[in-house]
């Protein structure tokens, strides 16, 4: 099977971040068989929470978690490579955050966002569910090495 087109670039960010966070258990997959490259970073001492990162159809450069689903295209933009890595860094060390909109425990919107002077920058909009506008909601924080409440953004019904 060939290569995606950004597999190279895609393969030197993800070593990238495993070598700046070298104490951390990541796992890279070339073999997966639903993307072109894969790498998990598991719950660990840490982390609180699994990241997964990804390559997909060929130039789209993925991070997965439970809470939040970001999506970088292209990778032949070294602006959106950059961002995509920046943002993966930012996760892990706790400098980025997810602010979810959610109402008893369901997850309304999820955006991915970076400080900026004394507020915050949102960098990516991820999920987003359709809401009456008189439905109220509330902010949640999930950022690693806080406090947070891990509110998933798709419910598992029991």
């Amino acid at each position: 099977m060939a290569k995606a087109r950004c597999f190279d670039i895609a393969l030197i960010k993800f070593k990238e971040i495993q070598n700046r966070f070298p104490h951390l258990i990541m796992t890279l997959d070339y073999d997966d068989e639903f993307v072109d490259l894969s790498m998990e970073i598991p719950k660990q001492s840490g982390i609180d929470f699994d990241i997964c990162l990804n390559l997909q159809n060929e130039d789209e450069l993925h991070i997965v978690t439970n809470y939040l689903w970001c999506q970088f295209f292209s990778a032949h933009s070294e602006l959106l490579v950059e961002k995509f890595f920046e943002s993966v860094v930012g996760l892990i060390n706790g400098n980025y955050r997810i602010l979810q909109y959610v109402r008893n425990d369901e997850v309304y919107k999820a955006f991915l966002q970076k400080p900026k002077d004394d507020n915050w920058e949102t960098i990516y909009k991820g999920y987003q569910k359709i809401r009456m506008p008189w439905t109220t909601v509330k902010k949640n924080v999930i950022q690693n090495g806080k406090d947070s409440k891990l509110i998933t953004i798709h419910k598992v019904n029991s």
